[in-house]
């Protein structure tokens, strides 16, 4: 469990040096302008895909965080439906509420961790969970699929990196940020980091 919050936290900890990145270099204004502003390679924001990628993250999280009841251990805690979103909101113009929102789900996992090392860990490998999603455009119903608090959370880290690959393009071609200037190893797969040190 805690490769996952780990791996979670860490990612969480990358979009938030970006944001402040924005901000020191752009100043408020021009920052939130960059957040919002449309790659015509990628086809959308930053904040698109921190929204995107959050709307994941943050229900994995506060479903994992209900499991700190010893109780709940076997339980099965709930369902994630991972594609009933709210699109062009807020969460996505607003880059100081993104921010925000990126704050608190890491207090979430820091939380979690702290469950951990008092002992108190309810959550475990087992600690099961239903997730939903729509697999078809031409159907709208929902397929739901077994899994685990644990699973979720690594899907959700997993995906938030594809997100981050998007979003480093975006920064490259569209907001006028350089290479050097991004947070290390932003929007690269551990796998692909793994690999080129093997290969350098």
């Amino acid at each position: 469990m805690r490769a996952v919050i780990k791996s979670n936290l860490a990612i969480l900890s990358q979009k938030i040096a970006l944001l402040d990145l924005l901000v020191s270099k752009h100043g408020a204004t021009k920052a939130s302008d960059a957040f919002q502003k449309t790659c015509p390679i990628v086809g959308a924001s930053i904040g698109q895909h921190y929204r995107h990628s959050m709307d994941h993250v943050e229900l994995a999280a506060l479903v994992a965080s209900s499991a700190q009841d010893a109780s709940m251990q076997q339980q099965q805690l709930g369902d994630l439906h991972y594609d009933l979103r709210v699109r062009g909101g807020t969460l996505e113009k607003d880059l100081v509420e993104s921010r925000k929102r990126l704050s608190d789900v890491s207090d979430v996992f820091k939380s979690l961790n702290a469950t951990i090392d008092d002992g108190n860990n309810a959550i475990t490998t087992a600690t099961p969970v239903t997730v939903y999603f729509n697999l078809a455009a031409d159907d709208a119903s929902e397929i739901g699929l077994p899994s685990t608090v644990e699973r979720e959370l690594g899907f959700c880290a997993h995906h938030a990196i594809h997100h981050l690959a998007m979003v480093r393009i975006i920064c490259l071609q569209t907001v006028g940020l350089n290479e050097a200037e991004l947070p290390e190893g932003f929007g690269r797969a551990p796998s692909t980091i793994l690999f080129d040190k093997k290969q350098g």
